[in-house]
């Protein structure tokens, strides 16, 4: 196939000739259809091309974006990370600080224990003497109330109620209750000294200052025991 512009020549050269020296009329009409046809497929492929290039650049356009946010992404984490790093550093040093206070306190507190434990068995030693000693008191308490009791025929005056004159016991009758005014009676005799008037509900009069005492849950047998005479 000639090229195009020695066929474009060949055509102007064929078209200037006389109409007697043209064998062929249909020639020229045949090779402009071809060349017509050739630059339509020309055409066709460039704009085909067009289309590819136009695809290929904006597919890298989008590649280059993603690329541009993924760094992005990577800057910020790394900006991020050197922030938490720093944060991580001035934790770990405060906390190496206090732990060494800590642990410095924890060793005068150890110190103290050691002290604590001297000072512990002293006491213990102490409460000891004292029970001892309290169980030697006791017992020469009772010696001499013993001596008492046997010198006067009967208990002593201040073990009895002074109302029925019964000694004071554990017994729940007998147990000794003392009143708001001081004064102490056993819980029988409490009892049958309970006013219940509008003016005075439930409460007890004093039998020797002639003072109220108000009664609360319980009744007798709320009001405080006097476990000293119980006891003694």
């Amino acid at each position: 196939m000639l090229r195009r512009s020695k066929r474009i020549a060949e055509i102007e050269k064929r078209k200037n000739q006389p109409e007697d020296l043209t064998k062929k009329p249909k020639l020229s009409e045949e090779l402009i259809q071809r060349e017509i046809e050739e630059l339509n497929a020309n055409i066709v492929n460039l704009e085909n091309n067009t289309r590819r290039t136009d695809d290929r650049w904006a597919t890298e356009k989008t590649e280059n974006d993603v690329l541009r946010l993924r760094i992005h992404v990577s800057e910020m984490s790394t900006r991020r990370a050197k922030h938490q790093t720093s944060e991580v550093k001035i934790t770990l040093k405060k906390t190496t600080k206090e732990a060494g206070s800590l642990k410095k306190k924890i060793g005068e507190m150890l110190g103290e224990l050691e002290n604590f434990k001297d000072f512990d068995e002293a006491i213990t030693k102490a409460k000891k003497e004292t029970s001892s000693n309290r169980q030697k008191w006791m017992e020469e308490i009772e010696k001499i109330q013993e001596k008492q009791e046997e010198k006067n025929g009967g208990p002593i005056e201040w073990k009895m109620c002074e109302i029925c004159a019964f000694e004071y016991s554990e017994e729940e009758k007998k147990v000794p209750r003392v009143l708001n005014c001081g004064h102490t009676i056993c819980t029988e005799c409490a009892g049958n000294f309970i006013m219940n008037t509008f003016n005075h509900h439930n409460t007890i009069r004093c039998p020797f200052d002639r003072q109220m005492t108000q009664l609360r849950s319980g009744g007798v047998y709320g009001l405080p025991r006097n476990c000293a005479l119980v006891n003694l």
